[in-house]
C-alpha cells in the first residue's frame, strides 16, 4: 500500500491489507524456496520480502515523467541514466539472491 494511502483509511482497512501482505510474501517465500532448495524457509522469507521492495522502486524508477522523457531525449547523458524495468530487476534479483545466498 502507498504510504500515503495508509494515513487515509482505518486501521481495520489498514491491518487487513497488512495481513494480506504477509501472506502474499510467505506465499512467494514459499515458491522461491521450491525453486532454490539451498535457502532455508526464513532466507527465503527474506529473499521474498526484498523481491517486494526492489521492484516497487525500480518500477518507480522506470516510468518517467513526460518532463524526464524530454529531459532524456535532450541530453544523451541523462538518457543513460533511463531504467529498463525487466533488466534491472533481473540484475537486481540477481544479486539480491546471490546476496543471501552467500551469506549461508
Amino acid at each position: 500500500m502507498d504510504p500515503l494511502l495508509e494515513r487515509n483509511v482505518s486501521a481495520e482497512v489498514a491491518a487487513e491489507y497488512k495481513r494480506a501482505a504477509i501472506a502474499n510474501v510467505m506465499e512467494l517465500g514459499r515458491l522461491i524456496g521450491e525453486r532454490v532448495p539451498e535457502l532455508d524457509a526464513h532466507r527465503a522469507g527474506r529473499v521474498a520480502a526484498g523481491t517486494l521492495l526492489v521492484t516497487g522502486a525500480i518500477w518507480t524508477h522506470a516510468q518517467p515523467s513526460p518532463a524526464m522523457l524530454a529531459a532524456y531525449e535532450a541530453d544523451p547523458q541523462l538518457a543513460a541514466l533511463r531504467l529498463d524495468f525487466t533488466a534491472t530487476l533481473r540484475e537486481m534479483l540477481q544479486v539480491l539472491l546471490a546476496g543471501v545466498l552467500a551469506r549461508g
